[in-house]
């Protein structure tokens, strides 16, 4: 296989194009701006940093008004119709499915493209690693890892001989408290690295607390020379895509402070950014010009035309001789309101010829994604002219072939891979798909309605969403689980972390329910309806189920009147003090469990496969623990209340989770609890539209 694909990589792949063809694929393959130094260029004093109000460049605010002007004239089109027909427009849109095909290399995303043409494009390993024959890469906001295995496939193919280690941080997907639109939860590449990824103190990843930070710098260090940092970062800005910029700079700031701590002498820096208009932006720009030799503003041609999206490119970093100096003075910014508050330089303190540049730069961008945006309108209105569609699609073969050839990209052995072709045999359902629907003035018009419309708008979505897919629900009266057969012997492995305030996020659920439970219980309004005509669950046919001589425990609901890890921790003393009186052989029927969190999963691991001969999920919000063993087993489970008791007095700590990802979120325990939770949340769902329905 490898050896065909060689063999067409080799020849330079050319469709007879015309003139214009050719134009166009220079300009794709050639969205650059190079900042030209000045050895005059200095940082202000230190005791100006963070001293001034924001200030403006009116240069700027006039692109910035022209860019929200086109980018308005989407407000009224339906997101996924107008996805879809800009996925049809993209000149790069078969660069995937072609690298694929021919090359492919591990764990391909659109994100892996991007990297491979900012290595390709630029000397991004810098002279220092080849002369100590080793390298270390740090990767900020990196989730879900394409970066790292890009790299890999760069390194492999044209520097096999460096010693290469990384370690990489984003938002945790295993900590509930994370939300998930600011989040990527696709784990597919870190279930199987994790030891590689560091979450900070607090586990929760999140870089913008300075802890964290911290932690993840020291924790690089040790590691070696770190020659290059990549942060990959941003903010859910659906529901403000005018305010981009001032949405994502406070966490640009916190990937760049963190950066110039990492680094070593010689390193690169390259992170995402968006457009170039603000104080915040541009100060840190001003920033890394006088700490690297060389910065460059680049769009990759796979990354989308027509948003706002681009790479700095940062080669040879100077050091920071002061940076002791430095470090207090970034801290009093760092993931914190007083950032807005204060530009990192007064505009005085900026040189003029630097502005100038800043201008130069924004305006090139600019232009080319309002001309962008204004084509796909164009093409939107023309959508049955013929002529019109064979061109884009001439334009996407060629520059999917022309991806291959100008990055010489040839196919790796498994060998070689990270992950040596595991991910390649992978197959994960997508737990968490686009959740915005319609277009952006109807979500913003969503806040005004009434509540009977609301409620009409949250059924319409259940109905076409979830109620629609019967493939992710329990379907059988009662689906078994059997543990204690596996042979291998548990032990605890304690995660701890930030104790949970309340559960935003589940890798245990498919999102969209969750997220449809979660609005309909943020209105208040609808939460008094609830509350005031709430119903018992669902009771269970345990004759029908052949299910004899048991106890029954309803656990609760989460009422918000205290942290969730207290709520959390006293539901698992219920059950464990209700299993203490059991009798061998008896049955255990659990109402009203919450199976969202790792914590709450480890332990009904431990206790299918410790205490009881089977788990039964059942439709009707209820666990049947079948058969107890005897009360002998409950050791490892007094363990567990043992140390998140030690750990109670503080406000900072807890146990969050008492086994390994890797034990929990696979196979068919996994699977079931997935299906419980959708049912159980889907029912909630269900419950709860209907009777606000009869009762507005």
């Amino acid at each position: 296989m490898y050896q065909n694909s060689e063999k067409i990589i080799l020849l330079k792949p050319r469709v007879p194009t015309s003139e214009d063809f050719e134009h166009d694929l220079n300009g794709l393959f050639n969205k650059k701006f190079n900042f030209r130094s000045n050895n005059l260029w200095k940082l202000p004093d230190f005791n100006l940093w963070l001293s001034t109000p924001p200030w403006h460049v009116k240069a700027l605010d006039i692109l910035k008004s022209r860019l929200n002007f086109h980018k308005s004239q989407l407000n009224d089109f339906n997101i996924e119709e107008w996805s879809s027909h800009t996925r049809r427009r993209n000149p790069a849109g078969e660069v995937g499915w072609k690298v694929r095909c021919v090359i492919n290399p591990e764990f391909l995303t659109q994100a892996w493209t991007k990297f491979y043409e900012c290595a390709s494009t630029y000397k991004i390993v810098p002279n220092q690693a080849f002369i100590d024959g080793k390298m270390v890469s740090l990767h900020l906001c990196e989730a879900p890892g394409a970066f790292i295995t890009a790299l890999n496939h760069y390194l492999k193919l044209n520097h096999p001989q460096l010693d290469w280690k990384w370690i990489a941080n984003t938002l945790n997907p295993y900590y509930e408290g994370n939300s998930p639109s600011n989040m990527i939860s696709d784990d597919r590449f870190m279930f199987h690295t994790l030891n590689n990824w560091d979450f900070g103190v607090d586990c929760t990843g999140n870089i913008m607390n300075w802890e964290n930070s911290q932690a993840i710098v020291r924790n690089a260090k040790t590691m070696g020379k770190v020659m290059l940092v990549t942060a990959d970062g941003s903010i859910d800005c659906m529901q403000r895509p005018d305010a981009q910029e001032e949405t994502t700079s406070p966490l640009h700031y916190c990937e760049i402070v963190t950066a110039l701590q990492a680094l070593s002498e010689g390193g690169t820096l390259i992170f995402k950014l968006f457009t170039i208009f603000e104080h915040y932006t541009i100060s840190l720009l001003y920033l890394i010009n006088y700490y690297f030799k060389e910065v460059n503003i680049y769009k990759p041609v796979t990354s989308r035309e027509g948003n706002s999206e681009v790479y700095a490119v940062c080669l040879g970093y100077k050091g920071i001789p002061n940076l002791d100096a430095i470090i207090p003075i970034l801290k009093m910014a760092y993931g914190t309101e007083f950032y807005g508050t204060r530009s990192l330089f007064p505009i005085e303190t900026i040189p003029e010829s630097f502005i100038k540049q800043i201008e130069e730069c924004a305006c090139y961008f600019c232009t080319i994604q309002c001309q962008v945006i204004n084509n796909n309108l164009q093409a939107y209105l023309m959508q049955k002219n013929i002529a019109l569609h064979r061109d884009m699609k001439q334009i996407r073969s060629i520059v999917a072939s022309e991806f291959i050839w100008q990055y010489g990209l040839k196919s790796l052995s498994h060998d070689l891979e990270i992950l040596k072709g595991e991910l390649h045999e992978e197959c994960k359902a997508n737990m968490n798909p686009r959740y915005h629907r319609g277009s952006y003035t109807e979500r913003q018009l969503y806040s005004k309605l009434s509540l009977k419309e609301k409620s009409k708008n949250l059924h319409s979505f259940l109905q076409a969403d979830i109620l629609s897919n019967p493939s992710i629900l329990i379907n059988e009266p009662v689906n078994w689980v059997t543990l204690n057969d596996t042979g291998s012997i548990l032990s605890l492995d304690f995660t701890y972390g930030l104790p949970l305030q309340k559960i935003n996020s589940s890798k245990f659920i498919f999102v969209p329910i969750f997220r449809l439970y979660q609005q309909i219980k943020s209105e208040k309004d609808f939460e008094e309806i609830i509350y005031n005509n709430s119903e018992k669950p669902v009771a269970l046919n345990l004759t029908k189920l052949n299910i004899k001589n048991y106890k029954m425990l309803c656990l609760p609901e989460f009422d918000h009147t205290e942290r969730y890890s207290v709520f959390e921790k006293r539901c698992f003393q219920t059950i464990l003090s209700m299993m203490k009186v059991l009798s061998k052989g008896e049955n255990l029927i659990v109402q009203n469990m919450n199976l969202l969190t790792h914590f709450n999963v480890s332990v009904l691991y431990i206790i299918t496969k410790n205490c009881f001969e089977k788990a039964g999920f059942t439709p009707t919000e209820s666990v049947i623990l079948y058969n107890f063993i005897g009360d002998s087993t409950l050791s490892l489970l007094e363990l567990v209340k043992n140390e998140y008791g030690r750990l109670q007095c503080t406000e900072t700590r807890d146990v969050l989770n008492t086994l390994p990802v890797q034990t929990t979120n696979v196979g068919e325990f996994f699977n079931n609890v997935v299906l419980y939770n959708n049912t159980f949340y889907r029912n909630k769902c269900t419950e709860y539209l209907l009777t606000i329905d009869q009762t507005i």
